[in-house]
């Protein structure tokens, strides 16, 4: 209940101003705000990561690159993840051999594609000729449905433990809670018009969310765990690091977009 209570401050701030920055906001302030995630997002990947003091310089222009070129469209944006990928390449050359060279080049690569690519495409998902900011907030809110779901349902009947050398607390009972509740909200979504979300499209999101939202948490934790790393940072208090916040998220980004897209 501590950790709850803890936590509060942050969830009745971050939840009406990201219902701001996504449905009210302008295009520009929008790639901003996913520009400052992804910056501080990948200040602490790299920080797991590579156990140094190497600031992420590469990465940052990358956010910079990708998310600028986003606001001209998904052209211009694929060809800039393209060439960003091409200057970490070709960085690395030119950076010779240090014994370090390749996982280097794959840790830069995983960033760009975690962060400012993942973070991109929830942009350009948000754009009113796709499914618009009240379509990406709906989004954000079943990961958010998947979250309390897990949480309420593994606390109430607990029972077997999903991941337990990954992630002691999670249990198969909480995944099952949160996959109901992520699904129901945004079918409900859906069908009840609070977004413009096509229902066909919406059926496959709502299973790609409540899955892969849960595979993708995981997957942080292992990055914490082989990094030996309790949170990402300590930015947000007893919420962790950005990274802590979105990591159910980033994945989705890529998927929705061609979920409901192509």
């Amino acid at each position: 209940m501590k950790k709850l209570l803890a936590r509060l401050p942050v969830i009745i701030i971050g939840i009406p101003t990201v219902y701001w920055l996504l449905v009210m906001a302008d295009n520009p302030i929008k790639i901003v705000f996913f520009a400052i995630i992804a910056i501080l997002g990948q200040y602490e990947l790299c920080s797991m990561l590579d156990k140094s003091s190497r600031k992420p310089i590469l990465e940052w222009i990358s956010t910079l690159i990708l998310l600028t070129s986003s606001y001209f469209g998904e052209r211009i944006f694929f060809a800039a993840l393209i060439s960003c990928v091409t200057i970490a390449m070709l960085y690395t050359v030119f950076r010779g051999l240090k014994g370090d060279g390749i996982k280097y080049f794959c840790h830069v690569l995983f960033s760009i594609f975690y962060l400012p690519f993942c973070l991109g495409c929830f942009y350009l998902l948000s754009l009113p000729q796709n499914i618009g900011g009240m379509g990406l907030f709906m989004i954000l809110s079943s990961v958010w449905a998947l979250d309390i779901g897990a949480y309420i349902f593994g606390m109430s009947i607990r029972g077997p433990k999903l991941a337990p050398k990954i992630s002691p607390n999670k249990t198969i009972s909480g995944a099952i809670g949160g996959f109901i509740c992520s699904v129901t909200f945004l079918l409900c979504a859906a069908h009840y018009g609070w977004a413009n979300l096509p229902m066909p499209q919406t059926i496959y999101a709502a299973l790609a969310i409540a899955i892969i939202g849960q595979v993708a948490d995981l997957f942080e934790s292992v990055i914490k765990r082989e990094s030996d790393t309790k949170d990402s940072s300590s930015l947000l208090g007893a919420h962790g690091g950005v990274l802590d916040r979105i990591d159910s998220v980033l994945f989705l980004g890529p998927i929705c977009y061609f979920i409901y897209t192509l």
